[in-house]
């Protein structure tokens, strides 16, 4: 019975716990183990990485490159450096403006109308030709009063440049009034768009001459003249000045000298050069093209 017992275990034992050959070699089989990557291989990794580093591709700047006729104008140089507006343009004393023109404009207008009404009186002794010269003056007079009534139509108050906004252009903003007394209109457009029909420099050279001529006084030089001569010198210069003067008021009322049209989005308006202009005008004319 003992032997019994003894041979059923260790058949038991053989055949329970015994793993297939093909598994046994596998796990009881010493592996052979990978050496170290020697130093040389990371120091290769490392010189790729290096050579890499070395000629990448440069950063490009995404930034907008500012135009060279910006970086040229100390004016518009300076609008981009201190990021304020700058004031290029502001009309006169509106109110002493429009003074002098319905003044003139309703003597202008008065005139004609009486001339109107004299040829109607005239006697009928008069030539024949004198009626139409009555009639003629009156027209002419009366197309220049109303002509002169809509000289303060669209009238340009301040002209400024303002700096980029958002990485934007330069814009110019120019604020008018379309009639004398109604409300102020703003319109922002970009700095080239607009267009002037001639440059003001010259135009404000001409008016502070012709101030400097009104204003001259009758009596420089007049000291070493004898009392005939400087009385015949100071009826001259008199007449000439009051001559001078009153050509120079119809030539800036009537023919509208002293005006310069700044065309925006089609629409003409009126800049007058006898207001504050920077640098004398030197600044808008090298800002706004010309026709």
């Amino acid at each position: 019975m003992a032997a019994f017992s003894r041979g059923l275990t260790s058949i038991l034992h053989q055949r329970c716990f015994q793993l297939p050959s093909p598994i046994r070699t596998a796990n009881l089989t010493v592996r052979r183990q990978c050496p170290p990557c020697p130093p040389r291989c990371t120091a290769d990794r490392y010189f790729s990485s290096a050579i890499s580093r070395r000629f990448a591709a440069p950063v490009r700047d995404t930034r907008p490159a500012i135009p060279s006729y910006v970086t040229s104008d100390p004016v518009l140089r300076r609008v981009i450096s201190d990021r304020l507006p700058i004031l290029l343009y502001r009309e006169p004393n509106p109110r002493k403006y429009l003074l002098k023109v319905y003044g003139f404009a309703i003597l202008s207008t008065g005139i004609g109308l009486y001339s109107f009404y004299f040829g109607k009186t005239v006697p009928k002794e008069q030539p024949f030709f004198v009626v139409p010269t009555y009639i003629f003056i009156g027209f002419a007079f009366v197309v220049i009063g109303v002509h002169i009534f809509q000289r303060p139509v669209r009238r340009i108050t301040t002209l400024e440049v303002l700096p980029p906004a958002m990485g934007g252009r330069l814009q110019l903003r120019m604020r008018g009034r379309s009639h004398p007394f109604a409300k102020e209109t703003e319109l922002v457009t970009d700095i080239w768009e607009p267009v002037i029909t001639e440059k003001t420099n010259p135009m404000v050279k001409e008016i502070l001459e012709a101030n400097r001529a009104r204003k001259q006084s009758l009596l420089d030089g007049l000291g070493d003249r004898g009392y005939l001569s400087a009385i015949w010198e100071l009826g001259a210069r008199f007449l000439d000045q009051r001559w001078t003067s009153f050509f120079l008021r119809f030539k800036f009322a009537v023919l509208q000298f002293g005006q310069a049209k700044i065309d925006v989005d089609g629409v003409k308006w009126k800049l007058d050069c006898n207001g504050y202009l920077l640098e004398d005008g030197k600044a808008l004319d090298r800002i706004i093209s010309e026709e």
